[in-house]
């Protein structure tokens, strides 16, 4: 039998669940984590990601441009700010053939279209072309982004050294 205070609990438990919902990841110190299709074609460079290590990876959480080669972070993609996520895994970059130009796609809420930022790389910095712009779920980057057969496969690439998870 549903019960008044039963129904008012149940929209409760229900915001609880999905307030936890988001991707998050809780980074080592030193542990940046490659995004999905964060790799360059020319292997030469990778986005990636990395938070301070607390509990849910928000506090000091930036996307990077790294050395895939050495591993050490480049710079901060300082224009990429208010994520809904802060698991590597839930953003993706499209890079061009030639590893000059990526697009990063990403959530900034649910039910608001995605957002997206191109970068221009050159002399080992990355450049603002175009962004932060919005991204419909249908459209190609949108597409690109959320479909697990025609997007992005997550990069296993970590640099760094793992949060010991056990």
């Amino acid at each position: 039998m549903i019960t008044p205070r039963l129904l008012f609990l149940i929209p409760l438990l229900l915001l609880t669940a999905l307030a936890h919902a988001t991707g998050t990841h809780e980074y080592g110190t030193d542990e940046y984590v490659t995004v999905s299709a964060g790799l360059s074609p020319d292997g030469k460079f990778a986005i990636t990601a990395h938070g301070s290590s607390d509990y849910d990876g928000y506090r000091g959480f930036h996307l990077y441009l790294t050395d895939a080669i050495t591993g050490r972070k480049i710079g901060v993609l300082k224009e990429i700010v208010d994520s809904l996520n802060t698991n590597a895994a839930d953003f993706a970059a499209k890079w061009s053939s030639d590893s000059q130009q990526v697009t990063i796609i990403y959530q900034v809420g649910r039910h608001v279209p995605l957002k997206a930022i191109s970068y221009r790389i050159a002399g080992r910095h990355a450049r603002r072309i175009k962004g932060p712009f919005d991204v419909e779920y249908d459209d190609a980057l949108g597409i690109y982004w959320g479909s697990p057969t025609l997007g992005p496969a997550p990069d296993p690439k970590i640099f760094g050294t793992p949060l010991n998870r056990n």
